[in-house]
């Protein structure tokens, strides 16, 4: 059976946390093409399609003119509202 839980799901469920939660938008901000980012459960997310798919992160990441103050709140709804491997 697949497993339709978002991270923001998991998190409430207390199966990832909010600190694994801002190790993975520093992970982005870092470096937008990170490895897989895996969680301690296990949990898998590639962070770059998280981005991708979500329209505003998205839109933010490709502006030259928005500065990481306001584009990490919108990486960290992408990866909030994305679906891991489990």
């Amino acid at each position: 059976m697949i497993d339709l839980r978002t991270v923001g799901d998991l998190r409430t469920a207390q199966r990832i946390t909010d600190e694994e939660v801002e190790a993975a938008v520093d992970a982005f901000m870092a470096d937008p093409l990170p490895p897989m980012f895996v969680f301690r459960h296990g949990y898998r997310l590639n962070l770059l399609k998280a981005v991708r798919n979500h329209p505003g992160a998205r839109v933010f990441m490709e502006r030259s003119d928005v500065g990481p103050a306001l584009k990490r709140p919108f990486v960290r709804a992408a990866i909030l509202l994305a679906r891991p491997k489990g």
